[in-house]
């Protein structure tokens, strides 16, 4: 059977049309595949220095590979480098060539980058930040990425090239999506607006300075809310041979806390200041051990009040209320040679911290409400509450103690103030106002048959003559009103070199004294 002419014809043109079309197609890959070589080897500024195995282009569906990136970028005007990358691949889907050629935009449904390593010098004086202050970055057409995955990517932080690491992520995996920039978006602080922003990490190290750092196992960052696993933040060395490195007295930590989350975590900047706010935030079973060795140098630096601390973070925060849950807190010093350091030890620490805050339009104040048991066996309570945006730094504090056995905290009163306590504080109650120089305030006990013994030096024996003379100004807790209780005041001066927690014990320790020697009148019914 014989093709009719007409056909042969068509299929000629056909054929030819496809050839055509072919060579179309492999012009224009061609064309874009010289395009973007030659843009990376001549359109990048002087300071980045791009090398790459190969490129990849389909134009038939948009999509466009970049192979064995090895990326280094300098600081401008300047010898120094400031970033190195190396990157497995990029790879771009869905470039939409009608809004590159008519609307001009550059869009794109997926940007891949996997594998990258990326490892950040950070400056350790500000002598090139004059020369990247103004930079302007003129982009000529709007950018808009469906979504960008970061794939197994590793991110380093040194302080220079022969210096120690500063911080590090591991197993880094992002997924942004709507993310849009354009020539008034790339010049501002945060350089892209985004929608849906999802973060993961399989470790995170950060160097803290000499002594301490921080290890993290796992960090999640999914719909706004954040989760870490087995957070440690510890110090570098023992305590023995931290007390070697240490100029000064500095507290040996360690904290441990299993689970930290946050929600509805947001940033951004209000004009030229970044503010970062959350949701509720929630800590569950952390474990923290603090020790000092007062035998070291006192630090003689002056330390803030919380307040004062919150009031001048160099952002603006705002954290409406902190859970912790089922907490643990123990503190000791060395104060001696001869003796083991006294310990003091607050289990089942349960609290609420709200509105950390240092928002200008904001009046909430910031409040604690936290209780635990002391020396794991007698219930506290503590109610604290300041305004950061208050200069002077003012705040109120209360607490409780009830049913507690003095012979449990006998170790670190011998340890530490060569005391041996004996006897019941059945119930105490303080409450103390104050600022960032003095406080006052009164107490009221109910206690029993309470007793003190001096020790002597070796802190085995007890020194009858001071334990009989002191005995002379110390009420065992007879001599009550009717209700049984007795009653002190509090004045106290603050030592601007030491914490608050530092002030708080002083407050307290005035109105135990005054309780016990004073007259155990209530002075306040008098009047």
């Amino acid at each position: 059977m014989q093709v009719p002419r007409t056909a042969k014809i068509i299929f000629r043109i056909l054929s030819v049309f496809l050839v055509l079309m072919a060579l179309i197609v492999l012009g224009a890959q061609l064309m874009a595949k010289k395009s973007i070589a030659n843009y990376l080897d001549t359109k990048l500024p002087p300071h980045i220095q791009l090398d790459y195995k190969d490129v990849d282009v389909n134009v038939l569906n948009g999509t466009a590979i970049l192979e064995a990136i090895d990326l280094k970028i300098g600081v401008q005007d300047s010898i120094h480098q400031s970033a190195v990358a190396k990157i497995g691949a990029i790879e771009i889907i869905g470039l939409g060539y009608w809004h590159f050629l008519f609307n001009n935009k550059i869009s794109v449904k997926n940007l891949n980058v996997e594998r990258p390593v990326l490892i950040h010098y950070s400056k350790e004086n500000n002598s090139d930040s004059s020369n990247t202050k103004n930079n302007h970055i003129a982009l000529l057409k709007m950018i808009h990425i469906d979504r960008i995955n970061v794939i197994d990517g590793k991110v380093t932080l040194l302080k220079n090239k022969k210096d120690s690491l500063v911080m590090q992520l591991d197993s880094v995996n992002v997924e942004i999506d709507d993310v849009t920039t354009n020539a008034e978006i790339i010049n501002s602080k945060i350089p892209v607006k985004y929608g849906s922003f999802e973060f993961g990490s399989t470790s995170f190290y950060a160097n803290l300075g000499p002594y301490e750092e921080i290890n993290v196992a796992k960090i999640r960052v999914e719909e706004g809310n954040l989760s870490i696993t087995d957070l440690q933040l510890k110090s570098k060395y023992n305590k023995t041979k931290l007390s070697w490195h240490l100029p000064k007295e500095h507290d040996y930590i360690d904290l441990k806390i299993p689970e930290l989350s946050f929600k509805s975590i947001a940033f951004g900047y209000d004009k030229d200041q970044f503010w970062v706010g959350t949701g509720s935030g929630e800590l569950n079973e952390p474990n923290l051990e603090i020790y000092r060795d007062k035998l070291l140098p006192d630090d003689t630096d002056r330390k803030k009040l919380y307040s004062e601390a919150i009031r001048k973070l160099p952002i603006q925060l705002d954290i409406p209320e902190i859970k912790i849950n089922k907490g643990f807190i123990a503190y000791s010093e060395r104060v001696n040679r001869e003796t083991t350091p006294g310990e003091i030890i607050f289990g089942e620490v349960n609290a609420k911290i709200f509105h950390i805050q240092n928002v200008p339009e904001k009046k909430e104040k910031t409040r604690v409400e936290a209780k635990a048991l002391l020396m794991n066996d007698a219930p506290i309570t503590l109610n604290w509450s300041f305004d950061a945006k208050d200069k002077s730094d003012a705040f109120v504090a209360s607490g409780t103690v009830k049913g507690f056995d003095s012979k449990h905290i006998n170790p670190f009163l011998e340890s530490n103030l060569r005391v041996r306590a004996k006897g019941e504080i059945q119930e105490l109650y303080f409450t103390i106002s104050g600022d960032a120089f003095s406080s006052s305030g009164d107490m009221k006990m109910k206690y029993e048959d309470f007793k003190f013994s001096i020790l002597k030096k070796d802190r085995l024996r007890i020194n009858k003559l001071l334990t009989v003379i002191g005995s002379i100004f110390v009420n065992d807790g007879s001599k009550t009103d009717e209700n049984g209780y007795r009653y002190g005041g509090i004045k106290a001066e603050r030592n601007p070199t030491k914490s608050f927690f530092n002030y708080l014990w002083i407050n307290v320790s005035d109105g135990l004294t005054s309780t016990i020697i004073g007259n155990g009148k209530n002075e306040k019914r008098k009047k």
